[in-house]
């Protein structure tokens, strides 16, 4: 199984991977020996984690793209595949959150959720499918939703109608490619203590305690916790995993 975990210097895409769960998926397989390559609106994440991964001694490269623009990920594509010809996996993490009740929702915060967080992986699958059937292997998607996307959240309705669609596209793109041997498989965290959850705890709009309570592990994950369950399905030791939404809360739908 260890074998089967590595990349042998294979390339993977990462969204959002300037910081956050992004940025630990691009550790975990930095380590695992991807070529990673970090993909992220922000240049500065961007260079961060490229510095975070060179540091490490790993291969990688890193691209500012707006992924919620199709002309930026058809041209990402292009840069990709220009280099590398296939990539083994992606993984569409890029993602973001709006609070407010449907009534007081504007129409353009609407399009934008929807936009980062549900259209970028329609355009990024696409995109990159080319590149993915010349994988060795196989090739991989995994496109990271949430618990939000089987449950319903105050406040929250953008968002849970985005990672809702994330869920039902992962299931109807494993339909249609299983049989090219392209895996698509879905992962559905918990709350995570990235820099978007720490900044909704600290500044009061989310009491750390009572989201600490809902999951029964009596905590909220780590970064790196969900990242691993990402690598490993973006890995061929995930090679029968196809069509799945896999959990990792903690607990918390479970009751």
């Amino acid at each position: 199984m260890l074998n089967q975990l590595k990349f042998e210097s294979a390339p993977v895409v990462v969204t959002g991977g300037g910081q956050g769960i992004g940025r630990s998926t691009c550790e975990a397989l930095a380590e695992l020996g991807a070529h990673v390559i970090v993909v992220s609106k922000t240049e500065e994440n961007v260079r961060e984690t490229e510095k975070i991964l060179g540091n490490m001694g790993a291969s990688c490269e890193g691209h500012v793209t707006d992924v919620s623009d199709k002309s930026q990920v058809d041209a990402l594509a292009a840069a990709v595949g220009a280099k590398h010809d296939r990539v083994k996996a992606v993984v569409n993490n890029a993602g973001t959150n709006f609070v407010k009740k449907l009534e007081e929702l504007e129409e353009d915060d609407w399009h934008r959720i929807i936009g980062i967080d549900l259209s970028s992986v329609y355009y990024m699958c696409k995109a990159f499918l080319p590149m993915l059937r010349k994988a060795d292997g196989g090739g991989s998607i995994v496109n990271v939703a949430s618990t939000f996307g089987i449950i319903g959240h105050p406040e929250m309705p953008v968002y849970c109608a985005a990672k809702g669609g994330v869920l039902s596209l992962t299931r109807q793109l494993a339909v249609d490619y299983g049989r090219e041997n392209i895996r698509v498989n879905g992962v559905c965290p918990g709350a995570t203590l990235s820099p978007r959850v720490k900044n909704y705890i600290d500044s009061g709009m989310v009491d750390g305690s009572i989201v600490e309570e809902l999951a029964l592990l009596g905590r909220l994950a780590e970064c790196d916790e969900i990242a691993n369950v990402i690598a490993f399905l973006a890995s061929d030791a995930a090679s029968y995993v196809h069509g799945a939404s896999i959990v990792v809360d903690g607990g918390q739908t479970v009751h």
